[in-house]
């Protein structure tokens, strides 16, 4: 069985920040526990746009804190987020994530990332090799 805590993650190179400082994200469980998916709790912080577009993933995300907001740019439809909503990326939806208030989100991962990856200049993360 695995444990582990956010409080032993953090600081560690499990917590990784943003290139443009919009979000950190602590990877609980990565490719290399062999669950299939990775795991994650990630903060958005406040008054930040994000441009996403998980080409190669497939993504569930449930919000624990914080307001923000989802536009998904194929029909400009703007989803609201607040704690207790999940939406689910399943589609490969390219989208703007909003936090008007820090948002804490609890994301799932298919396929699972390996640990350090930060978004591409397109909003995606690069393909696992390995996968």
């Amino acid at each position: 069985m695995l444990v582990r805590t956010l409080d032993e993650t953090r600081g560690t190179d499990r917590e990784v920040l943003a290139e443009n400082g919009n979000w950190v994200s602590t990877r609980l469980l990565l490719k290399s526990e062999n669950m299939g998916f990775s795991f994650h709790e990630t903060t958005i912080f406040a008054d930040t746009e994000t441009l996403i577009w998980y080409k190669n993933h497939l993504e569930a995300v449930y919000c624990i804190e914080g307001e923000g907001e989802v536009e998904t740019l194929d029909d400009g439809k703007i989803y609201p987020i607040k704690p207790g909503t999940l939406y689910a990326l399943d589609n490969n939806d390219k989208h703007y994530l909003r936090a008007f208030k820090q948002l804490r989100l609890m994301c799932v991962f298919n396929p699972a990332l390996a640990g350090r990856e930060v978004h591409l200049p397109d909003g995606s993360y690069p393909v696992d090799k390995e996968a």
